[in-house]
């Protein structure tokens, strides 16, 4: 049958302490892990890197809009009366 220990006993005391200070550095690692989050997330806020994926979306968005305006400036031009077509 095991003994009954006191709530003073130095051993509950210590098992008390140990406890205690494994919380305090639960808690001291979650907030390190937060404070990590938030200054990770406001990095990405503040440099919104981009994707290769987004860059060529950009690239083809100019490449489409450089077309459609060689394509209005072909239609407004009036093809030359010496041109033979075969």
């Amino acid at each position: 049958m095991a003994a009954k220990l006191s709530s003073t006993h130095p051993s509950v005391l210590r098992a008390v302490h140990m406890v205690q200070s494994q919380q305090l550095t639960i808690h001291e690692a979650a907030s390190q892990f937060a404070l990590s989050q938030r200054t990770l997330y406001a990095a990405l806020r503040r440099k919104q890197p981009q994707s290769r994926y987004s860059l060529l979306v950009q690239q083809k968005q100019r490449l489409e809009s450089q077309l459609r305006q060689i394509r209005e400036e072909l239609a407004g031009m009036k093809e030359p009366d010496y041109v033979t077509h075969n």
